[in-house]
């Protein structure tokens, strides 16, 4: 075999790798729904069908929500593929999946052209089997969107060498970050003088590129920015041409970072603390020993790449990425979500550390085979015992109690706060119209950042079910006077029998 064929086979077979951590039994792992990837599917498809939110803004730059907010564009990126299968979980989990995908080709390109095709192969290789990667390719939380956002910036960045007309696709692609999550605003104010400064220096545009760039940068930021200004001057809700800008509880960026109070030193010791742990507690971001990285091995990895090509003055845009990230990051109560700006970089300095390692050891087979051990051990988990454990936090079985309640004829149906935010499962199951909702929905905590409901349409929601009612209950809190009819996973569909 020549060492062109062996070059093609071997990146096909670490894109069939990655592809597949991200795609299979997509829909059925994590099992169930949380309430996050519900909320921007349900969105995602009344404004397919009725132009607006739940909340009755009409082509939204920004979603309501809970009260306090919830990013766009994931829920714009998922209307094509609500059309085509449906709203269910598949047709929602399907677009993050892509994106995560085209992220295994995007950092493979950017890093051939930054280097050389061998150096990609060990980028794509680490990012092919990363924990984290892996994990949020494969749930539709609307701010995971951000990493791949960023990528494709940063992407297009790195091409104006070519043509400096690449310079636009960039300026397009951080500025629809900024409705893909809010952290962006953070990271774009350290990051665009820094890479300005940087094009400028190697004069990779002109001026008239630079300036029309800059046009379409502020043309696509500003109307979720102009949102964002007037929801922290406390101005109300507004419309920009057709666009509306919605009034929120309170913003989210007062909630989670400096802005409501936070301080920098916190944040910043926050930040440390993950990066070592590789940990924020939360199961669905990571599980141990294989953190967001393969624990700290895969931290010093990143480590030593970093290292390499800080003594190379190489990859000067990515670089960018992760000095404006961490310092970003000092600015936001930090959890990996919060902080998924910071990692796609980190993994690029990891396939770095790996290279470096294996011209250390004059032996490319050994780094590579022990890269793949950890990812065989960690998809054999991922799909086993993890997957077994991370269904109760997705609420494994809620939605097919929803649908059989919803198909009986009693006329109250109840639903526990067992579940965060429960109403937004029988919106999603039920595929209620948003008027419905609008008219129907009863509040606990009227402009609270997170607004409980009560009740809607039919349905009741809290500690225990009052009276005569069909009631969805997690089966271990079932009251004595309720008869279990069908039980789905930890979630059973129950009837009022009147018996004490």
């Amino acid at each position: 075999m020549t060492g062109k064929r062996r070059s093609r086979l071997l990146l096909a077979s670490l894109l069939i790798l990655g592809f597949a951590l991200r795609l299979w039994r997509l829909g059925a792992h994590p099992a169930g729904l949380n309430q996050d990837e519900a909320s921007a599917l349900y969105e995602s498809w009344a404004l397919l069908r009725w132009g607006m939110d739940r909340n009755g803004y009409a082509h939204p730059v920004l979603l309501r929500a809970w009260g306090s907010g919830q990013n766009v564009l994931y829920s714009v990126l998922c209307k094509p593929f609500i059309a085509l299968f449906g709203l269910d979980t598949l047709a929602g989990r399907l677009p993050m999946a892509l994106l995560g995908c085209a992220s295994l080709l995007l950092l493979y390109d950017l890093s051939r052209r930054s280097r050389d095709q061998r150096s990609a192969r060990w980028v794509l290789l680490a990012l092919a089997v990363n924990p984290w990667h892996v994990l949020l390719s494969r749930w539709a939380l609307e701010s995971n969107v951000l990493p791949f956002m960023l990528l494709l910036g940063i992407y297009c960045l790195e091409r104006t060498a070519e043509r400096e007309e690449w310079l636009m696709g960039a300026a397009a692609a951080l500025a629809l970050s900024l409705y893909a999550y809010g952290t962006a605003f953070f990271f774009l104010l350290l990051f665009l003088p820094a890479a300005s400064v940087w094009l400028w220096r190697g004069r990779r545009t002109s001026l008239k590129t630079y300036f029309l760039s800059l046009g379409i940068f502020i043309l696509l930021a500003l109307p979720v920015t102009l949102c964002q200004l007037r929801n922290a001057l406390g101005r109300g809700a507004g419309k920009f041409l057709w666009l509306s800008l919605p009034a929120l509880s309170e913003g989210r960026q007062n909630a989670t970072s400096i802005l409501g109070g936070g301080s920098l030193t916190g944040n910043y010791a926050a930040l440390l603390r993950l990066l070592w742990t590789q940990s924020d507690g939360l199961l669905w971001n990571g599980f141990a020993p294989y953190g967001l990285f393969y624990g700290k091995c895969g931290l010093l990895l990143s480590l030593t790449g970093l290292a390499v090509s800080l003594r190379e003055r190489r990859d000067v845009p990515m670089l960018l990425w992760l000095l404006s990230a961490f310092l970003a990051c000092g600015c936001i109560d930090v959890n990996v979500n919060r902080a998924n700006m910071l990692f796609l970089p980190l993994v690029f300095y990891q396939g770095r550390g790996l290279q470096a390692l294996s011209s250390l050891l004059h032996c490319r087979s050994i780094p590579a085979a022990a890269a793949l051990l950890a990812a065989a051990c960690f998809a054999f988990s991922c799909f086993g015992s993890y997957a077994q454990r991370l269904a109760p936090c997705f609420y494994d079985g809620l939605c097919p109690c929803i649908a059989e309640a919803s198909e009986r004829e009693t006329g109250t149906k109840f639903l526990s706060f067992d579940v965060n935010m429960p109403y937004i499962y029988v919106l999603f199951t039920e595929q209620m119209p948003p008027q419905t909702f609008q008219r129907s929905v009863r509040y606990m905590n009227p402009d609270a950042p997170f607004e409980w409901v009560t009740a809607v349409e039919g349905w009741h929601f809290g500690r225990e079910p009052e009276g005569e009612s069909c009631a969805v209950l997690r089966a271990d809190r079932v009251p004595p006077a309720y008869a279990v009819v069908s039980r789905h996973g930890e979630w059973c569909v129950c009837v009022y029998n009147g018996e004490a």
